[in-house]
């Protein structure tokens, strides 16, 4: 494996992937630290509501359409 791709496996082993990251959806390499140290979880990285992102209508508990 490749420097960045040992630095992102080491992200998701350590906690990335609890907080809603994968292989498809990685942050930035300089942020990950601090997503780790401050439990980060991807819809707030992204700037959304854990509703928005995956895509569930808050009032309802419905999938948006």
């Amino acid at each position: 494996m490749s420097k960045i791709a040992d630095h992102a496996n080491s992200f998701l082993e350590q906690g990335g992937s609890e907080l809603g990251y994968d292989w498809d959806n990685m942050p930035e390499l300089s942020d990950m630290e601090m997503i780790l140290r401050f439990s980060i979880h991807i819809w707030d990285y992204k700037g959304q509501t854990e509703y928005e992102y995956y895509g569930v209508d808050e009032n309802e508990g419905k999938l948006m359409p």
